[in-house]
């Protein structure tokens, strides 16, 4: 059996064993699913890396992607005569704390819900609605996002992209341990969305994001200029990008509003966070990644 060494995995402890059949393909990743409804997907090196995955590099992603289905057991996968083994594991994680303000002005990019990024939120028609569901999820009430839920265009819908940029601005301010309470339960997201939308939610509710969110949630705690961030997660998807950005410009209105400050968690560690550019980075010094690409 010939063995592939991935560049990395993420999140694989958190995915179940067994046969993972192929649900999509695209250019950029390959999407399973297992029986349980969850999903694990093959990442090519250069866009990122999702919560739950294998981060390729070029060459072994052409060399997979045709895979009908993968069978896993820990940290290995197989399929078709190909064992996969991650060289190592990523924890796509960001510090909690202050926020600088995540500034939309300069984006006329319009969201799946037809609004543009740049236009201000009070003027848009779901702006009470959202303000009302947060404040209710404040209160220590369930949220109804019912009509959000599913709703827009795309694999993963508009509306599930910014319900997953609002969680991803709520765990940077520290509300980590509310977080499962914020959507509805897992069993209940399968008949209201996508298998993959439901996936990325949930890895969401964990604090488990993808590296273009990481990224601009990492930018918007420096002094640094996150445009370069923003623009990177504005490119993924057709309007995922925008939506989740959106999502996060409503939370921290909202956490303006309510005035979070001093409610902030400890930070957590950040080993191997990848930056989506080069092969390099995880390959020993001197090493090419032509040169790893066949494995062992």
């Amino acid at each position: 059996m010939k063995t592939l060494n991935a560049l990395a995995c993420n999140g694989l402890e958190q995915l179940s064993d067994g046969v993972w059949q192929r649900h999509s393909r695209f250019s950029q990743a390959v999407n399973f699913v297992h029986a349980d409804g969850t999903l694990l997907t093959l990442f090519r090196y250069g866009k990122g890396m999702g919560p739950t995955g294998i981060l390729l590099s070029s060459t072994q992603f052409a060399q997979l992607a045709n895979l009908p289905r993968l069978v896993k057991q820990g940290r290995l996968l197989w399929g078709a005569g190909v064992a996969i083994r991650p060289r190592r594991t990523l924890k796509l994680r960001f510090p909690v704390g202050h926020s600088f303000p995540l500034d939309l002005s300069a984006y006329s990019r319009q969201s799946g819900l037809r609004v543009a990024l740049n236009q201000p939120l009070a003027d848009m028609p779901f702006y009470s609605s959202i303000m009302g569901e947060l404040e209710r999820w404040r209160r220590g009430d369930l949220p109804d996002w019912g009509w959000l839920i599913g709703n827009g265009p795309g694999l993963t819908p508009s509306g599930d992209d910014m319900l997953a940029g609002m969680l991803a601005m709520l765990y940077g301010a520290g509300f980590s341990d509310r977080l499962h309470a914020f959507i509805p339960p897992a069993d209940q997201l399968t008949s209201l969305t996508t298998s993959v939308s439901c996936s990325y939610l949930n890895s969401a509710r964990r604090g488990e994001f993808s590296l273009p969110v990481v990224k601009v949630m990492r930018g918007l705690r420096s002094t640094g200029d996150p445009k370069r961030a923003i623009q990177r997660l504005l490119a993924v998807g057709h309007t995922s990008g925008a939506d989740t950005l959106l999502g996060m410009a409503f939370a921290q209105h909202w956490l303006q509003r309510v005035d979070s400050r001093g409610t902030h968690a400890r930070s957590g560690n950040h080993p191997h966070v990848y930056t989506g550019r080069r092969d390099r980075e995880f390959l020993p010094r001197g090493q090419s990644a032509a040169q790893n690409a066949g494995g062992d």
